[in-house]
């Protein structure tokens, strides 16, 4: 029961730290764009993967310390969530007459979440298997 507790506290972390990642993305958004992103020809897009990308590690966290594990609904649950945060962000971008909806950004939204999510997978699961002693 300890080890449950104990994975229910880090998975609350994780909650934590993902809403507060969301708050930051609305509140970049509220802003006009950085000058150097319109310097820097697709910066912006990095800037999405990376930022959703790291979005999708920390509900990826939550739910995988909640106990739903490797398989696909762990791993579909937080791109989804993630998806939808990034269609959220886009249409709430268009409240702010600097910035526009764009499919692109978007794109770059869910490609961060899923190459995240996909290498983060590859990296550890072998170790977290073995170590929790997971069946495959």
């Amino acid at each position: 029961m300890a080890y449950f507790e104990s994975n229910r506290n880090l998975a609350m972390v994780f909650i934590a730290l993902s809403i507060a990642w969301i708050a930051i993305l609305f509140i970049e958004s509220s802003q006009p764009p950085a000058a150097i992103m319109g310097e820097v020809s697709g910066l912006d897009k990095v800037a999405h993967f990376l930022a959703f990308g790291v979005l999708a590690l920390l509900v990826f966290g939550a739910s995988f310390n909640l106990g739903l594990g490797w398989h696909l609904p762990a791993f579909f649950m937080p791109l989804l969530i993630v998806t939808v945060i990034g269609v959220a962000d886009e249409l709430y971008q268009l409240s702010n007459p600097s910035r526009a909806f764009e499919v692109l950004d978007l794109v770059a939204d869910i490609s961060g979440a899923f190459i995240c999510l996909y290498i983060c997978k590859l990296i550890f699961k072998s170790r977290l298997m073995r170590r929790f002693n997971f069946s495959k």
